[in-house]
């Protein structure tokens, strides 16, 4: 089969007529037209397809070839088939169904009638729908089904007699139809007809708003509905050959002999009656047995005739129909009477006459609903009465109480209580589980139906070994936990015990019986042992069960409330005894209390007193009295009559802390002199001292919030004040004795640095002076010798000047105003400078040094870490200057510096028999402060190697002590202060790390330290700045080390023959190479005037000097008030002054200091008096870190030690210049 889905032509739009305003917006009519016709037809819900009349203008009789099919005909493929091709069978006449030859002719034929294009008839039934059709330009029929609503015309058909069957009705009607039917196949067209049935029209009623969902809805039409015959329906089953498939029941109905009832035989039944039972058969609801065809009711049923025949006899004399609910009905059915209910309905049949022929009857069985609300009424009863239950005892009594409501489904209960056998009043719903069952006891709580005494119910039995069957039944139901069944049948349930037994209900006695164990559901252990009687006309099925199961579980529940509740009650019972016998107990406790308390006032050594709110001495002890002299008559003294007792001077300490405690109701104490006559303390010589008490004092509160009393206490301090005394006059002493040493350190430095620098100075010009002119003969001799003696006199100045250094580290140290300050620094860089600035001296002692990395720095990623570099350089200059020291004479002269890293510990791979150095103090938490970042926990481990003399063991024990060597020879031959190792390991120590050493006499020593740092990203070195006082150390450290070098060079190498030797000079612009300075810098800046600021006349005029051979312009002042008054000659301060550059002030100068002038400069600039920033440098021998701070929050921009050489003066004056620029440029 198959359906062409040719595209349809679009819409056709007809244009409007002149002068009709039809009221479409074009645009909408423009929208309108892009619907398709096949997009239309798919949203119907009717099969329809689609033929192109042109394909049967010329002749008729070509198949149906639809050009189109919508959604719902592609669907149905079956209904489809049909109107493709015809099915194998016609269709019955009688249906009114065309034939598929007449189906095809009414689709495609056409119309005779002109040039129309529609169909006539317009519908047609087919294939049991109702097919209709019609045209639309050009050449296109569309056909579409509806389902059929069949009907026979009351008008056309005679009401049926008692004597006509249908049957007869139904041929005579279908021979009536096929004649009109063939008279219209007959006509021009040969084409049968039908009408459409009309829409069902709908009731008219008033608008009722549905709500604003419903409203969304568009009405639906009314469909209509198809009555059919189906094939299997048996119409009527009483016909003497009845059509349709019969049931099994109605096949066993018609073999009954009818004609031996008073039915009579079945065909001799009335169409009416014949009707009344067809419809009787049809009804799916069960209402009669099968043994009551052809009988009467109280034939089969006679057991409830006696219920239901007065009903039907009132039926039959009144005529009404008759209605009864949920009627009890005994029925004897599986060998025994059973409870029934039914709910009846009798309807009197007149069968068309005036007299009742029958009865209708329907019945619905009841039973199962009639007796769950029985039984539910029963459990709701039971839960009232149990609800207000308190004790166990009582609630036995009420669960009889409940049992009794209902008759039929509790014929007989017994009730009984599982107890101890040691205890018989002590039940088991207290007692543990583990206790055996055969020690325990049933006691009857009472029964329902049997009476007392009787031998079913003993008054109490123990559940141990036994005959008797009832008590085995009572023990297996406490094992198991189970319900227990006893039956009469299997001999568990003794008829010999149901003897003599009033039966509730309906008289019965019971067949079967069941015992509960009850316990509650919050425990396991059997508290009772319920046992009920089954009613006997019901069997003991599911419901029955579920009955019983929901009776267990609400006693089970309630009876936890009630142990619940009774456990609360003895628990507070119990409480309230214990809280009783508590309160005796501190009742006797708080009397012994107070007795010693008493004593231990009257014994104390502290003075004890109670005053009211106006001041009066209420209470006192003993030693009150002792320590102060107040009189013992409390009722003769007035109120503040105690502060007469105190100093004149504690007199105003005493009101004060009177009136902290009534203002703030707090503690409080203070410190008080007094006068007492009796009491005179002395101190440890004998000498009398002061008399002190310590006074404390607390407010005594009422509940409301009222002030009561102050309770307080005297304490006898005098000797505690004179110790007080004694410590901080000595702790003032030490204090000035440390500031008398501190200042004489600071002015020893200060006092050797001044001359040291003009020494410096002077021997630095001596040798450049003899080394830029030549000499010949005798004379190149002394000048050989006075540059040396020039290069000696700088040496001894480092030398003196490390001396000095080391004393400050050493003050530092004691003090504890050495810190860390963790920097950005790359620590690999720091180890190379530290070596670079001994590079010159090494070779010319013929030392190597050698640099080694381990493994785990490239592992670790070791960059940049936050640490203090000036200390680890101080650290390294330390080591390498000892290496060089004892290593400079050995055959073998090698130096080995290895840098190493560690994540986890600083466990590194130290040499054999390598030990670190206890450490003094452990910091806590190290490199977790301010300023060390986030980054991991960094171990840095250094070790210095050399081939020197080595140590002994007895040696190695005295290292690292203040002012200790190895031996006395020590100092003798390689000379030194004996700090160097000892400032080492504080400064390792305090950067959270140890150093140790190991050593061969003979061979040569290791010396290795490790320091605690963090990691961080890789940062640009110019954004990272030290310390004004690291600055300060690392730059006198790199002049020492220049200047020795220089000084050990020229001692060691000769000049060669036919060379020149090397000028100071040259050897000088080699220092200057390794402070970064070059002389082509120096060379491309302009002219500077420099304003010298010193006192000391030496030093400013050898300063003044060497800045003038550098090309400078220098003026000096011999204070800072010289200083101010030159200042107001220059440019800053006037257009046409002299040229100022830069001023170099020195700090310490009489009647105006350096740091002073400073800050007056400062302040002309802030006020505008000056026209730009004046360049200041402070030149001091004050090179301490709180000196230097000092210096720079007065306004000096840079700070720079003495000693010190013009080189280094020079590059940091540029540096300065350089910078100030910049930011100039900047802002």
């Amino acid at each position: 089969m198959g359906c062409s889905h040719s595209k349809l032509p679009t819409p056709y739009s007809a244009p409007s007529d002149e002068g009709r305003n039809i009221g479409l917006d074009a645009a909408v009519v423009t929208r309108l037209n892009t619907c398709s016709l096949p997009q239309l037809l798919d949203q119907d819900e009717r099969p329809t397809f689609v033929l192109n009349m042109d394909d049967y203008a010329k002749e008729n009789g070509h198949p149906i070839r639809p050009m189109f099919c919508n959604k719902a005909l592609r669907e149905q493929e079956q209904l489809l088939d049909r109107v493709l091709t015809a099915p194998p069978h016609d269709p019955d006449p009688q249906s009114g169904n065309a034939k598929h030859e007449d189906f095809q002719t009414w689709a495609t034929v056409i119309s005779r009638y002109g040039d129309s294009r529609d169909i006539y008839p317009l519908t047609l039934q087919y294939n049991n729908l109702l097919w209709t059709a019609f045209s639309i330009y050009p050449n296109w029929r569309i056909i579409s089904a509806h389902e059929v609503f069949q009907t026979l015309d009351p008008a056309t058909i005679d009401p049926p007699s008692t004597s006509a069957p249908v049957s007869e009705i139904r041929t005579t009607k279908s021979a009536y139809e096929t004649e009109e039917r063939s008279k219209v196949l007959a006509s021009a067209a040969a084409i049968p007809t039908e009408e459409i049935l009309p829409d069902v029209q709908q009731p008219k009623f008033p608008p009722v708003f549905l709500g604003k969902d419903r409203d969304n809805f568009p009405p639906k039409r009314a469909s209509s509905v198809t009555l059919l015959t189906p094939d299997s329906c048996v119409p009527d089953w009483t016909a003497p050959h009845p059509k349709g498939v019969l049931s099994d029941h109605l096949r066993f109905v018609r073999q009954i002999d009818w004609a031996s009832t008073p039915l009579g035989p079945m065909e001799k039944w009335s169409l009416q009656f014949r009707e009344i039972v067809c419809l009787v058969m049809r009804n799916p609801h069960p209402s009669s047995h099968p043994a009551l065809m052809g009988t009467g009711f109280s034939g089969p049923f006679g057991e409830m005739w006696h219920k239901v025949g007065p009903i039907i006899r009132a039926c039959a004399r009144t005529g009404h129909s008759m209605l009864t609910h949920n009627q009890p009905l005994p029925i004897m059915r599986y060998g025994y009477m059973e409870e029934s209910f039914f709910t009846w309905s009798f309807v009197p049949v007149f069968g068309g006459t005036e007299r009742i022929l029958g009865f209708y009857l329907n019945a619905f069985d009841t039973t199962v609903e009639s007796i769950s609300s029985r039984r539910m009424g029963l459990l709701r009863y039971l839960g009232e009465c149990l609800n207000a239950t308190r004790t166990v005892k009582e609630f036995w009594g009420r669960v009889l109480e409940g049992l009794i409501h209902n008759d039929y489904d509790v014929p007989l209960a017994l009730l009984y209580s599982v107890s101890d056998s040691e205890d018989a009043d002590n039940s088991s719903c207290h007692s543990s589980n583990s206790i055996p069952i055969s020690t325990r006891s049933c006691i009857l709580e009472g029964s329902v139906g049997v009476p007392r005494g009787h031998a079913i119910s003993p008054e109490e039995f123990s559940l141990n070994k036994t005959d008797d069957p009832l008590i085995l039944a009572f023990i297996e139901a406490m094992q198991t936990v189970e319900p227990k069944m006893l039956e009469m049948k299997n001999g568990t349930l003794p008829e010999s015990l149901l003897e003599g037994i009033e039966w509730r209900g309906y008289g019965d006695p019971c067949r079967e019986a069941i015992i509960l164990p009850l316990r509650p559901t919050n425990a396991d252990n059997v508290c009772a042992l319920l046992l009920l009687g089954i009613n006997p006309r019901r069997a003991y099925d599911q419901e029955y069960r579920s009955f019983t199961a929901m009776l267990n579980r609400q006693i089970a529940t309630s009876l936890a409330s009630v142990l619940l509740f009774e456990d609360e009650m003895r628990r507070t019972r119990h409480a309230a005894q214990v809280a009783a016998l508590q309160q005796e107990s501190l009742s006797l406790q708080l009397q012994l209390q107070t007795n010693r308390m008493r004593r231990m006032t009257e014994f104390s050594p502290l003075g004890m007193f109670l005053v009211d709110p106006n001041g009066r001495v209420v209470e006192a002890n003993e030693r009150y009295f002792e320590m102060t002299g107040h009189p013992r008559d409390l009722d003769k003294t007035e109120p503040f009559s105690w502060l007469e007792l105190c100093q004149d001077r504690s007199k105003e300490v005493v009101m004060d802390m009177w009136y902290s405690m009534v203002e703030t109701r707090s503690p409080t104490s203070r410190e008080v002199q007094l006068n007492c006559s009796d009491v005179h303390p002395r101190d440890f010589n004998g000498e009398p001292i002061d008399y002190w008490a310590l006074v404390s004092g607390q407010a005594e509160i009422t509940p409301e919030g009222e002030l009561l009393s102050f309770m307080g206490s005297l304490a006898d301090i005098s000797h505690l004040k004179w110790a007080q005394g004694l410590q901080e006059r000595r702790l003032r002493e030490a204090e000035e004795s440390k500031r008398q040493q501190n200042e004489f350190i600071d002015i020893t430095s200060h006092e050797m640095r001044n001359p040291l620098s003009a020494i410096l100075i002077c021997a630095d010009d001596i040798r450049d002076t003899l080394t830029h002119h030549t000499f010949i003969g005798d004379d190149d001799s002394v000048a050989k010798e006075c540059i040396e003696a020039a290069n000696n006199i700088a040496l001894c100045v480092q030398h003196q000047k490390a001396i000095v250094d080391d004393i400050l580290t050493v003050s530092k140290l004691n003090s504890h105003l050495l810190h860390i300050t963790p920097v950005p620094a790359q620590p690999l860089i720091i180890v190379q400078r530290s070596m670079a600035m001994f590079r010159p001296e090494v070779q010319a002692k013929g030392i190597k040094i050698e640099f080694v990395t381990h493994d785990t720095l490239q592992h670790l990623g070791i960059d940049w870490v936050m640490l203090d570099p000036s200390r680890l350089l101080q650290i390294l200059v330390n080591l390498i200057t000892n290496a060089i020291k004892f290593t400079q004479n050995s055959p073998k002269r090698i130096i080995t510096v290895q840098v190493c890293a560690s994540a986890d510990n600083p466990d590194f791979n130290l040499p054999t028999g390598f030990q670190f150095i206890p450490p003094r103090n452990t910091p806590v938490n190290f490199a977790n402060g301010e300023g060390w970042g986030s980054g991991q926990l960094i171990y840095l481990g250094i070790e210095v190697q050399d081939t020197g003399v080595g140590l002994s063991s007895e040696e190695k024990a005295l290292l690292f002590e203040k002012f200790a060597q190895a031996s006395p020879r020590t100092h003798v031959e390689y000379g030194g202060s004996s700090l160097g190792l000892f400032i080492s390991r504080q400064l390792v120590e305090l950067h959270g790390g140890q150093i140790g050493v190991t050593s061969e006499a003979g061979v040569g020593s290791t010396f290795g330290f490790y320091l605690q740092c963090r990691r961080m990203l890789p940062k640009s070195h110019n954004q990272h700045h030290n310390s004004p006082e690291q600055s300060m150390v690392a730059k006198q450290a790199i002049i020492s080390r220049n200047t020795a070098s220089i000084v050990a060079e020229s001692k060691e190498k000769p000049s060669k023959p036919g060379v020149p030797p090397p000028t100071m000079r040259d050897k000088e612009e080699n220092a200057k190479e390794c402070m970064n300075t070059s002389t082509d810098e120096r060379n491309k800046d302009s002219l500077l005037h420099v304003l010298v600021v010193e006192d000391n006349m030496v030093n400013q005029k050898v300063l003044t000097k060497q800045l003038i051979k550098e090309g400078c312009i220098v003026s000096t002042a011999d204070n800072g008030v010289y200083a101010l008054q030159h200042l107001e000659k220059t440019r800053f301060r006037a257009t046409d002054g002299i040229p100022l550059t830069i001023i170099l002030m020195d700090c310490e100068m009489p009647e105006m200091d350096g740091l002073t002038c400073c800050r007056k400069i400062r302040e002309m600039e802030q006020r505008r008096e000056v026209t730009d920033h004046v360049p200041i440098i402070a030149v001091t021998a004050n090179i301490r870190g709180g000196q230097i701070e000092t210096a720079k929050e007065s306004g000096m921009d840079e700070v720079i030690g003495k000693p010190f050489r013009i080189p280094d003066l020079l590059a940091k004056m540029r540096a300065l210049l350089k910078r100030l620029e910049e930011k100039k440029e900047e802002d």
